[in-house]
């Protein structure tokens, strides 16, 4: 009778087991998946750079995770920040979002565009406890039209648990300042590759910075 039971028991056991190993390992990725925005510059500074932002959006998305979640923003000045892309689990939406973005002119609203951001994200991230959320901000850093202040934007990353991660990129000059500000002050990091190939070999960087707790 004893083995009789010992035997039920250890069978048990075997059946569970990979059942609770399955479980143990769906919550982990839920557990570690991120909800991020990229906002992104397309204002005529970015009409030499449009293929490289674009190559590099669909880098980064492509190394999404099973339960991660993405949208798009573009900006130019405030009325021109549009979301092009609402979140998704779809890689390929988001890719074609990039890929259908275009350059207009207008004076750059960066800190009313992270703003919309951070409130889009705030609204639309919240699928589930322990969320990593982040914004992925690409531009060059020439503020010159936002109604938003800095400290106020900031002060709405900390509140929603949102860090912003800077890719700083132009022809010609960075202006690194603001930037570095959005990113230090918000947990985030800042990236500022020179080139194509620079741009290439921080993308594992990037997507890292995105989920870091």
């Amino acid at each position: 009778m004893i083995s009789r039971l010992i035997s039920l028991a250890l069978s048990v056991l075997i059946v569970c087991a990979p059942v609770a190993a399955q479980a143990l390992e769906s919550s982990s990725k839920s557990a570690s998946s991120v909800r991020y925005g990229f906002v992104v510059d397309n204002s005529g500074s970015y009409r030499p750079l449009l293929e490289r932002v674009i190559t590099l959006v669909r880098a980064v998305a492509e190394k999404n995770s099973d339960g991660d979640k993405a949208f798009l923003v573009t900006f130019v000045d405030t009325p021109k920040i549009v979301v092009r892309q609402e979140i998704t689990s779809e890689t390929s939406e988001i890719i074609e979002a990039a890929e259908n973005m275009f350059i207009q002119g207008g004076p750059t609203a960066i800190l009313d565009a992270v703003r919309l951001s951070l409130e889009y994200l705030s609204a639309n991230g919240n699928d589930g406890a322990g969320r990593t959320k982040a914004l992925l901000l690409i531009t060059d850093g020439d503020e010159h039209n936002s109604q938003a202040k800095i400290e106020s934007v900031i002060a709405l990353a900390k509140d929603a648990k949102i860090k912003i991660v800077v890719i700083g990129m132009s022809d010609e000059k960075v202006n690194t300042k603001l930037l570095d500000r959005l990113a230090k002050e918000t947990g985030g990091t800042s990236f500022y590759p020179k080139t194509a190939k620079e741009m290439t070999e921080a993308v594992d960087n990037i997507s890292s910075a995105i989920r870091r707790n």
